[in-house]
């Protein structure tokens, strides 16, 4: 029978399709699973070895059946273990899930199990004109912390800025966690600046992580909006930096956008751009489609406009630098006509 059934499946149209879809949806259901694991505290209760009771009594269950299908599908897929009636950790991504609960690898995996998956349901309506979806309501610490999974790719460029250049004054707009300020501090003991953010729980959590690291003495973050910039944001600073917050100005406003930008910085001052770009990358893609569904956000930017459009508006020199393999991602550094 089990012989028969197979030969039918494969006499279907498109047999090979179905097993790619099938193969596919392994993978979404794995990033499901990691989300729920990490959401419910199931991951930070596994932290030692539990049974089915243990789990019931740490995360207050009072529907064990569906916990007892969590777990099963966890094991199912090599997150999990089972043995002697205890459950353990057993996949790599679950372990480093467990592990580094604050790792911005978590929040990339909510970010796309959450927003990013209700793009894609909503999708049908927002063709035929239905309401975009809001992206930042409730989510700025969260965009903040996922938004680190591209940390790798831009600290050096980040570090390259300040190193060495003596006491330079820095604007961090759309500071997010504040982590930028962290290496710029790092990189360069005289660097002083501020960052600014309009996420006010963001802010918050900048202003925290900021005394952590120990450099509130040299760097403090704002609640404002950079295109209605308060007297302590005037000029004039040596470096202005916007890291993957671009897409947040519509090209019409940027033009405007740039010259204030410039009229905050000394004469031969320095902006520095890091962006995602335009490109032909599965990632690139799905990110443009997530900011044109989302309130506020606009299509990812052409390098080549960018270029123009500063070299348009108060800058006389523009260098750009691909930051990430394959992937269309890129500092661009405008320097300040003098």
């Amino acid at each position: 029978m089990r012989l028969r059934a197979i030969a039918r499946l494969l006499r279907l149209p498109y047999a090979w399709a179905h097993g790619l879809v099938l193969r596919d949806l392994q993978s979404l259901i794995r990033v499901h699973f990691l989300y729920a694991a990490a959401s419910t505290g199931l991951l930070r209760a596994l932290k030692k070895p539990a049974s089915r009771e243990d789990l019931i009594r740490r995360l207050h269950v009072t529907r064990p059946d569906l916990l007892e299908s969590l777990l099963a599908l966890g094991v199912s897929l090599g997150e999990l273990s089972l043995k002697g009636g205890l459950y353990r950790v057993r996949g790599v991504r679950a372990k480093a899930l467990m592990e580094r609960p604050n790792d911005p690898l978590v929040a990339m995996v909510e970010e796309y199990a959450t927003y990013h998956s209700s793009v894609y349901q909503e999708l049908g309506e927002r063709l035929r004109g239905g309401p975009l979806g809001d992206y930042m309501a409730g989510r700025g610490n969260l965009i903040a912390r996922s938004s680190r999974m591209l940390e790798p790719f831009v600290v050096d460029f980040a570090r390259e800025l300040v190193a060495g250049r003596g006491a330079v004054r820095v604007l961090d707009v759309g500071c997010g966690s504040g982590i930028y300020m962290r290496h710029v501090a790092d990189a360069n003991t005289q660097a002083r600046g501020i960052g600014v953010d309009m996420q006010a729980e963001v802010v918050s959590q900048a202003a925290l992580n900021l005394k952590r690291w120990g450099i509130e003495g040299r760097f403090r973050v704002a609640l404002a909006d950079i295109r209605e910039p308060t007297d302590d944001l005037s000029g004039a600073f040596d470096i202005v930096t916007l890291y993957n917050n671009i897409y947040y100005f519509p090209p019409e406003e940027r033009p405007a956008l740039f010259r204030s930008l410039g009229e905050r910085l000394a004469p031969g001052g320095r902006l520095a751009i890091v962006s995602a770009m335009r490109g032909d990358s599965v990632t690139t893609n799905d990110f443009d489609l997530v900011l044109r569904s989302t309130v506020g956000c606009t299509a990812l930017p052409d390098t080549d406009e960018l270029r123009s459009q500063l070299l348009d508006n108060g800058f006389d020199h523009v260098e750009s630098t691909r930051l990430a393999p394959i992937e269309s991602f890129y500092g661009l550094i405008a320097t300040r006509k003098a």
